[in-house]
This record gives structure tokens, C-alpha cells and sequence, in this order.
């Protein structure tokens, strides 16, 4: 998507409250998703062993986060193209991890 989106012309220029004007390049946006599902997996490993319906609270959790993950992009961006461009981004992380651990815990609750 960001090769799409920068395409398409996105600056992706962005100014984080109380910081200079930078631009998200490829390595942070690899790193801002991988660290996540990393982090995702490894909740979703703990509430296996501490609760009953750990898909259930996972999908909690998640959406909570996946909105406060929002205000981030809404806030350093000034440009709409940039704006859409990273909430898309995070749509299809956040899509991608909730799919994976759904068909985990299908496979799982099959066993």
C-alpha cells in the first residue's frame, strides 16, 4: 500500500505533536506493523492461558488499540492524502491480525 499510495503522489510528510517534520518512509512503516502483530500474537498466546474466551478479549483489546492508533496519524498529518494513506495502512494491519488469529482459534477450537 505505501508504494501504491506513493504513486499516487503522498508525501506522507507528517509532524508528531512537539516534533520536526519528517517523512514515513518504507523501514518505519514495516517496523510499526511488524512490532504490533508481534505484540498481538503474544497477548493473544497470554489470554489463551488465563481465559475461557481469549478470541473474544483479544478482539477487545484490539479494536480499542486499533482506534487509539488512529489519533496518531489524524494528529501528525496535515495532508488528506497522507491521513488516508497511513489509516489504510493500519485498516489492512489490523484486518490481517485479526484474520490470523481468527483461523487460529477455529483450527484450535476444531482440535
Amino acid at each position: 500500500m505505501w508504494f501504491i499510495a506513493r504513486a499516487l503522489g503522498v508525501s506522507f510528510r507528517v509532524q508528531p505533536p512537539g516534533q520536526t517534520e519528517s517523512t514515513v518512509n518504507l523501514l518505519p512503516v514495516i517496523l510499526i506493523t511488524i512490532v504490533p502483530i508481534l505484540l498481538a500474537v503474544g497477548l493473544y498466546v497470554l489470554l489463551q492461558r488465563v481465559t475461557r474466551r481469549p478470541f473474544l478479549v483479544f478482539l477487545i483489546i484490539a479494536l480499542v488499540v486499533f482506534v487509539l492508533s488512529l489519533l496518531l496519524p489524524l494528529s501528525a498529518a496535515d495532508e488528506t492524502g497522507t491521513q488516508v494513506a497511513l489509516i489504510l495502512m493500519r485498516i489492512v494491519a489490523e484486518l490481517a491480525v485479526l484474520a490470523g488469529v481468527y483461523r487460529f482459534e477455529q483450527q484450535r477450537t476444531r482440535l
